[in-house]
């Protein structure tokens, strides 16, 4: 076995080794990381171009949406339907 792995087996009754399963990350944990890690490539090396600064303006994009000027609703003109008689 593993040295690394000894720590997360789990007997079961019948003798026999599982793997535990550890628990999941939590989302706004990952989410924030993520973040941080886009801030910081960008902050580091500018916008390159590359995927993870594509990744960094599609999110500053949508999270700087909710201060952005609302666009003008746009009224529904109706094209004159000819009714049958």
């Amino acid at each position: 076995m593993i040295p690394e792995l000894n720590n997360m087996t789990t007997k079961l009754q019948g003798g026999s080794n599982l793997l535990r399963v550890p628990e999941p990350a939590d989302e706004n944990d990952v989410l924030r990381e993520q973040l941080e890690y886009l801030i910081a490539h960008v902050s580091e090396q500018g916008v390159c171009g590359c995927p993870d600064c594509e990744r960094y303006l599609r999110v500053r994009s949508v999270l700087l949406e909710i201060f952005s000027e609302p666009e003008p609703t746009r009224s529904l003109q109706f094209a004159a339907i000819p009714m049958a008689a």
